[in-house]
């Protein structure tokens, strides 16, 4: 197609998937088994000027390589993520996208990604017998994917409307192609997934003891890394997180006000500091460290067991505590301190709150989850194709995970939980078995029901 600009350089994929020498792996005692030959190639492909693909293929095509899948990620490398491999071992084609468009100027706006995307769609279908094209996604793959199909259903309207704190930038986003499906695996919420790592400790002045999730005098365990917070406290927490919220969010507009009166720092953007914003994965999240916070759903949903039964049952959370390492981290930037851009907080991060804003045990309260275009639930009204979200539950996510579920306009929606995997698909405990296998196998059972697609 003429808007694919398309370079396949075989040497580079030669033995990037191929399966790894006995001595190369973790040996625990027994006899290794070499990894069975994969039934699937890959080759590399350029989708435009600003990103680059890797295509796998089954090598023997069959009923199943009519549906092609097509991943992104804002801020992951794709290309070593499993379902590249699972879903091809399957039957299906699937193309990891990596944008490389704002490399030189960090992860860029959301909706930078969402071109290649398009492209990339575009390219699977021009595949000789693709007939279907799913949009997936993984953790923060999530929030950019709902955002991805609901400007592709309505247009840029979706992401800059008046409720909006910030409108995306539209550049480009007219007339994307739109999926057949979503493919959602235990993804965040995106702006409120930040949010929330807000820490309302961190003072000018130094830190508030009676706000610290990291004090012991709390409910925190500096040892074990892991509290029980008092009702009482976690009140004033989030009331204070929120306030403070607001703050850091009214402190980036009042930048982007005086940038766009060109009486900024500079003329597009600025470098935007953060004292006290988790990045990713780190911040001050009560969840984090007290495994009572969002550990079940409001209603039952489907459980993938590990003894290979598939149930209906409420999803509790496995995880363990994964407090953080205070002593190493609270004065770290990037860490527990964000260094970033007016622009990008904004356009990424910045979401409101209302008056009840809180974590419960089954619900996240009080959150305008519409006014952040990279919001998951914000976006979950807007998308109306079949939509799988699958969790796990060795993790934090069963929660946020119902709530992008109950908001989607979809008809055909399922929701389901892996039992005892953790984030990245592996079991916490040896008794929870091949929890990667079982993932897979659902999304393939899900994928493949007949009439679907």
């Amino acid at each position: 197609m003429k808007s694919i600009s398309l370079l396949i350089i075989a040497a580079l994929c030669v033995g990037a998937f191929a399966p790894q020498p006995a001595a190369a792996q973790e040996g625990r005692g027994a006899a290794v088994t070499p990894m069975k030959a994969e039934a699937f190639t890959t080759r590399y492909v350029r989708i435009g000027n600003d990103a680059e693909g890797l295509v796998f293929e089954p090598k023997t095509l069959g009923p199943k390589s009519r549906i092609a899948l097509v991943f992104s990620h804002t801020n992951r490398d794709t290309f070593d993520q499993p379902y590249g491999p699972e879903l091809a071992n399957r039957g299906y084609r699937v193309l990891a996208i990596n944008y490389r468009g704002d490399r030189d100027a960090g992860e860029g706006p959301p909706e930078h990604y969402l071109p290649s995307v398009s492209r990339g769609i575009a390219y699977m279908r021009s595949l000789p017998g693709v007939q279907r094209v799913i949009v997936g996604g993984h953790s923060g793959g999530v929030h950019l994917g709902t955002l991805y199909d609901n400007v592709a259903e309505h247009g840029p309207a979706a992401c800059k409307g008046p409720e909006k704190i910030f409108p995306c930038e539209d550049r480009g986003l007219a007339g994307l192609e739109k999926p057949d499906g979503l493919l959602l695996l235990d993804g965040t919420i995106g702006s409120g997934h930040q949010m929330s790592a807000v820490d309302p400790a961190a003072k000018p002045t130094g830190r508030d003891a009676g706000l610290d999730m990291f004090n012991p005098a709390n409910g925190y365990d500096l040892k074990a890394r892991s509290a029980r917070y008092s009702p009482e406290f976690a009140k004033r927490f989030y009331a204070e997180q929120a306030a403070r919220n607001k703050t850091i969010v009214d402190a980036a507009l009042a930048r982007m006000k005086l940038i766009e009166a060109g009486k900024g720092q500079f003329s597009n953007d600025e470098p935007f500091v953060v004292p006290g914003l988790g990045v990713r994965a780190a911040g001050t999240r009560l969840y984090q460290a007290d495994v009572s916070v969002n550990s079940r759903t409001k209603k039952p949903h489907v459980l993938l067991r590990a003894d290979g039964t598939d149930v209906e049952a409420v999803l509790e959370s496995v995880r363990p505590p994964i407090g953080q390492n205070v002593l190493d981290q609270i004065d770290a930037l990037n860490v527990l301190n964000t260094l970033t851009t007016v622009r990008q907080f904004l356009a990424a991060n910045a979401i409101r709150t209302t008056a009840d804003y809180a974590f419960t045990t089954d619900d996240i309260v009080g959150v305008d989850w519409a006014s952040s275009y990279n919001s998951t639930p914000g976006n979950a009204p807007g998308i109306t194709v079949p939509t799988l979200v699958l969790a796990v539950t060795c993790h934090y996510l069963v929660v946020p995970n119902e709530i992008l579920f109950d908001r989607l306009a979809s008809k055909d929606k399922t929701y389901a939980a892996v039992e005892g995997a953790t984030h990245d698909f592996a079991p916490c405990k040896p008794e929870y078995g091949n929890t990667l296998k079982r993932t897979y196998d659902y999304v393939d059972q899900w994928l493949s029901k007949e009439g679907r697609f």
